[in-house]
């Protein structure tokens, strides 16, 4: 609703301003010579809107809420000052006409900062400090981390695997991180045993220094056919990279074994990956390196093709038709379905994907969507419930409390089953979901903990 607002009145905006269009309404509305029924058809209009803005708790908290409520209020003075007051009004608009661009130039430039007023906040209700790290009445909390943006379960079940993000432009700076490992039954947080071993998985021209380090984004892993299981990791640091690991278990820990990398286009950056039991994989690239915080707000609003897809078949990288998008991040594969899913985040939109025919399945528009985890029949999704010009005060704070949703998907149908709405918690800027067990498991890419919630 955000976007309806903010191009409904930049489009009332530049209306106004071509005086024969308006003329032509104001004269038709002039000639009426009963305008009780315009009168009645404004108040029931404007009880539509009280009552759409009105129909849960806080909604004074939102912003589109309380504009329609405002615009609800309007409207209904509007129709009863048409019942009372007809012919004072008919004479006020032929006054207003006679200095046309005095009055309608004021109006323009105030609808105009009314759109990007709307388009910048959503969220107005209070947020919570929550510099210090602990569970409150809304979320749990486990501290201990570093904006651990991805999450995977391990094949034991006992173990997360957490991928720490260093930063990317124009969110951050490229700070080094890596992976670690939490215990679900201890609670522990170690870091994870890496090892180097021979170029298998990767190309022969990608290599890694022992002392160069990570920057990780986006992980997933297969069990390959020959029972071994593959870590992909998307990496921007030193220059950017699908690093291959194997993943191992020793003494009940995990540690990784580097199998090689490979290399991607510099001039991009790429989220996320999810694999083929070959080893060939799918992974998203967002947007160009050197985008700026300027234009990426444009992309937010204007919703442009950032990125796409890309399909590594073990040789070399190819497009994936009709992937284009913006800023695709989020990305899973049902290798036994043949479906692609791929979260578009600045587009707030999760579409499936036929890989036999190349094609679009469904669409279901989820505000901001990160990463995509698939269980069973579902798909589980974040969302942000606040615009960019809320997030402010987070930038330099630990974590941020604004408020967020976890959406539960038929895989199938791409249509909520469920939705867990969290806000004025201990958490927030949620990028994965991850059910398990009894419980959803949530990252951040700008927090020091993770968080989960019973499932309902």
């Amino acid at each position: 609703m955000n976007y309806f607002y903010f191009f409904a009145f930049l489009g009332l905006s530049v209306l106004i301003l071509i005086k024969p269009i308006t003329q032509s309404i104001v004269n038709k509305f002039l000639e009426l010579k009963d305008v009780r029924p315009l009168g009645y058809i404004t108040i029931f209009i404007g009880l539509l809107c009280l009552l759409t803005a009105t129909n849960q708790n806080d909604w004074h908290q939102t912003m589109w809420m309380l504009v329609t409520f405002i615009i609800g209020v309007l409207l209904v003075m509007r129709g009863l000052a048409l019942l009372l007051f007809a012919d004072h009004i008919k004479s006020l608009v032929t006054k207003i006409f006679n200095n046309y661009f005095r009055w309608m130039i004021p109006i323009s430039m105030m609808l105009v900062f009314l759109a990007f007023l709307i388009i910048s906040r959503d969220y107005l209700g209070p947020e919570k400090n929550i510099e210090v790290c602990q569970s409150d009445e809304v979320i749990d909390v486990f501290c201990g981390f570093k904006n651990p943006e991805d999450i995977v379960v391990l094949p034991d079940n006992e173990w997360l695997l957490i991928s720490e993000f260093g930063g990317i432009d124009p969110f951050g700076k490229d700070n080094s991180s890596f992976l670690k490992l939490f215990n679900l039954k201890t609670k522990r947080i170690l870091d994870i045993n890496l090892t180097f071993g021979i170029n298998e998985w990767g190309q022969d021209s990608c290599q890694r220094d022992k002392n160069d380090s990570f920057n990780t984004h986006g992980i997933g892993i297969v069990e390959r056919d020959d029972g071994r299981y593959q870590l992909g990791v998307i990496n921007h640091k030193p220059r950017e990279t699908v690093e291959m690991f194997e993943l191992i278990k020793k003494d009940e820990e995990w540690g990784i074994e580097w199998k090689g990398c490979i290399e991607a286009d510099p001039t991009i950056y790429l989220n996320d990956i999810a694999f083929f039991k070959d080893g060939t994989f799918y992974t998203t690239y967002m947007f160009d390196r050197g985008l700026t915080w300027n234009r990426w707000l444009l992309d937010v609003l204007f919703k442009p093709e950032t990125g796409h897809v890309k399909y590594w078949d073990g040789k070399s990288f190819s497009i994936l038709e009709k992937s284009f998008g913006s800023q695709p991040n989020g990305i899973s594969l049902d290798e036994d379905a043949r479906t692609l899913y791929v979260a578009y985040n600045t587009g707030d939109s999760v579409k499936s994907y036929d890989i036999d025919k190349k094609e679009i399945k469904n669409t279901f528009f989820v505000q901001s969507p990160d990463n995509i985890v698939i269980k069973n029949d579902s798909l589980w999704v974040t969302e942000l419930n606040h615009q960019p010009g809320d997030s402010s005060t987070c930038i330099e704070s630990i974590a941020c409390s604004l408020p967020f949703t976890i959406i539960e998907l038929d895989k199938n149908k791409l249509e909520p089953v469920k939705e867990y709405k969290v806000k004025e918690s201990a958490f927030g800027l949620p990028t994965v979901a991850v059910p398990h067990n009894d419980y959803i498991y949530i990252g951040s890419f700008h927090a020091d903990r993770i968080a989960y919630l019973p499932i309902k």
